[in-house]
């Protein structure tokens, strides 16, 4: 298939576009149009793929970078943790997610040959919050909080394709560790000067995945003729904060002493602070029910992979 990846320069866009070429996908990678962007070399820097210039919020600009491409997986979006929650920051978040699906959908329904597939990011937001024992899979209720409700509308943005005979998987995205990006980045320099510590309580759960297992579970939804609807990409084995602090500190062979207050969360990410310090288990019923295997379905596997002993 000839795929189009949007958000392709972003930490799950850089490992999934060479991915799905060496499972034998043509990937056209979409990238903000920039004055002299030289889309040869970011092509280049995403394992010789071709790089579309377009701006998502407009549909006229999507549909013509999408033009002969048969499915489209749509990573676009801000970091929900990249600056603290003011209402300008999240109506920013919102709309890099909510009003670009919308566009892309909006380009999909104006042309005659449009891609058959659609997954569309989302997050293990779309649960809320849940105290640390109750197990979450596909078929649970969405949640009524700030990230929750963002989570429905974009998700609701995405399912409007499925009136133009798009099968529509939406991807239930949990905390992605790998190396340069995601959560274990933010980690990684604390607990190697020997100052890391679980956040809060450490009570928290964190429904976690190794980048392999985001990447993988995307080209295994594209091959999944009969997935539709939510997918929840996730290990099976969600650990609490205190477990993720205490198995990143051994693999790296550091204490890990300072606990991060919540009050300092507050000051930092204001009502954000709520993504950090509560947590959801998430688990991976779809994903097992199709087939999937998880390389690394233990953190302690998971981390040893990333942080491998010298």
């Amino acid at each position: 298939m000839r795929v189009a990846v949007t958000g392709a320069t972003g930490f799950v866009g850089r490992a999934l576009c060479p991915a799905l070429k060496a499972a034998g996908h043509d990937v056209v990678a979409l990238v903000r149009a920039k004055p002299g962007r030289d889309l040869d070399a970011v092509g280049a820097s995403l394992g010789g793929v071709e790089a579309r210039a377009y701006d998502g919020f407009n549909a006229v600009s999507t549909q013509g970078a999408i033009e002969g491409c048969d499915a489209v997986v749509n990573l676009a979006g801000e970091n929900i943790l990249g600056g603290r929650w003011s209402d300008t920051f999240l109506e920013h978040c919102r709309a890099s997610r909510v009003d670009t699906t919308a566009a892309l959908v909006e380009a999909m329904r104006a042309m005659p040959e449009r891609p058959r597939i659609l997954l569309s990011a989302s997050a293990i937001g779309w649960y809320g919050t849940h105290e640390p024992e109750v197990e979450i899979t596909e078929a649970s209720h969405a949640g009524d909080d700030v990230l929750a409700r963002m989570c429905i509308d974009w998700e609701d943005a995405a399912r409007a394709a499925e009136a133009l005979d798009v099968r529509v998987v939406l991807l239930r995205i949990g905390v992605v560790l790998g190396e340069g990006g995601g959560a274990l980045a933010k980690m990684e320099t604390p607990f190697k000067l020997g100052v890391g510590g679980r956040v809060a309580s450490g009570r928290q759960v964190m429904s976690w995945e190794h980048l392999d297992h985001t990447v993988g579970l995307i080209v295994h939804a594209l091959a999944q003729d009969d997935l539709r609807g939510p997918l929840n990409v996730t290990a099976p084995r969600p650990v609490s904060n205190a477990e993720l602090t205490k198995a990143f500190a051994k693999q790296l062979g550091r204490p890990a002493f300072l606990p991060v207050p919540a009050f300092a969360l507050k000051l930092m990410f204001g009502k954000g602070a709520t993504v950090l310090v509560t947590g959801v288990r998430v688990l991976p019923a779809v994903a097992e029910a199709t087939g999937y295997t998880f390389e690394h379905p233990a953190i302690e596997g998971a981390l040893a992979d990333l942080y491998p002993k010298t």
